[in-house]
């Protein structure tokens, strides 16, 4: 299990997701101002504004969630030269695209982000897998990661609920999360919302078509196969992402929820179908 904390300037800034206004904080719960009460489990604040789900998209999001929850315990038995590759694959992007100031890292997971900041950085990993705390990571996993035994500063929350105030952070990073969130468009407004001015938004994701933004006949095909397998019952070719962008189409999202895009990083581990794309909140004109 992950030992949790809430350090002070974290409790600063958390707020009701739904409300945006104060919260206080009891023996085992958090309640708001407005009379909503949030439970406190083994030390993780759980602030998701949604549980039902409802709704064709809420089912379709609750399909990739628990797929991903599936898949992300399977993962765990990773071997160290994965762990290790994977570490080494995403070191040139935070050498270009550098992760600045108070980070709230979203669908941040167990903080793995944490390799590539500050030793004092402040840092808080969202995620509304609460469960994630509690899954036994491998002797290979710390070995590459040996600060997963220290105390991490989580909490249960969704990208489109944030519960945090106004103007709290410097950093907002969502690595691999951007084609899983129930709402993209609300997620990115809500970053705005958060961030600081001139304050630095880093979206890393898969995008259909990669850097040229060609896609072959081949892969074609092969995601009407995988589609069918699916239908037929083959869970392993299941979709768990909500949302397959083009580079255009993250670029225009993310323009649209205010930001200035500044900076694309193509992964070459990835061979350049993965992107970071640094965008900037700016000031009010």
């Amino acid at each position: 299990m992950i030992p949790i904390k809430v350090d002070p300037w974290l409790r600063d800034v958390v707020c009701d997701p739904v409300s945006k206004t104060s919260v206080r904080i009891e023996d085992d719960r958090i309640v708001s101002d407005y009379g909503r009460s949030y439970p406190i489990a083994h030390g993780v604040f759980d602030l998701r504004a949604l549980s039902c789900n409802v709704g064709i998209t809420g089912e379709l999001w609750r399909k990739g969630q628990s797929a991903y929850e599936e898949w992300s315990t399977r993962a765990a038995l990773t071997s160290g030269e994965d762990y290790a590759r994977q570490r080494l694959g995403v070191e040139e992007v935070y050498h270009s695209i550098p992760v600045c100031g108070r980070c709230l890292d979203v669908g941040g997971n167990d903080g793995r982000l944490r390799a590539f900041l500050s030793p004092r950085q402040e840092y808080v990993s969202i995620d509304p897998y609460i469960e994630i705390v509690n899954e036994p990571r491998s002797p290979e996993c710390k070995r590459i990661y040996p600060f997963l035994n220290e105390p991490l500063n989580f909490i249960a929350a969704l990208a489109e609920h944030l519960p945090f105030l106004n103007e709290s952070f410097d950093t907002v990073h969502m690595r691999s999360v951007i084609d899983h969130f129930l709402n993209p468009e609300l997620a990115l407004r809500e970053a705005f919302r958060v961030l600081r001015t001139n304050g630095r938004l880093i979206v890393g994701v898969f995008v259909v078509g990669g850097k040229t933004g060609r896609v072959s006949a081949s892969s074609r095909l092969r995601g009407v196969a995988h589609r069918v397998l699916a239908h037929l019952g083959f869970s392993r070719f299941g979709d768990d992402h909500v949302w397959h962008p083009t580079y255009s189409n993250l670029c225009r999202l993310i323009t649209l929820a205010g930001f200035r895009v500044q900076e694309t990083h193509w992964q070459k581990s990835e061979y350049e179908r993965v992107c970071y794309v640094l965008a900037i909140k700016a000031s009010a004109q």
